[in-house]
């Protein structure tokens, strides 16, 4: 039996750019479209709308953080 292969969204650029480049821009992009958990509500729905501002799908919180990483210091309740 074949084994699976892992999702890579860095194969639309075929053999172009190198190695390196597709790797490094494939782990940035799986960063930036995951969901992270929302520091108000507490619900895995924090997602990405621009570079460091981050928003709840549920609760509609903004906030400012990392620019493809959530990065909040403390827990704001």
């Amino acid at each position: 039996m074949a084994k699976k292969k892992m999702p890579n969204i860095a194969a639309r650029f075929g053999p172009r750019y190198g190695s390196t480049l597709r790797k490094r821009w494939n782990l940035i992009m799986i960063k930036k479209t995951s969901l992270y958990e929302c520091p108000q509500c507490m619900h895995k729905k924090l997602e990405w709308v621009s570079v460091g501002i981050w928003r709840c799908r549920k609760c509609g919180f903004t906030v400012a953080g990392g620019a493809y990483e959530p990065f909040l210091s403390r827990k704001i309740r």
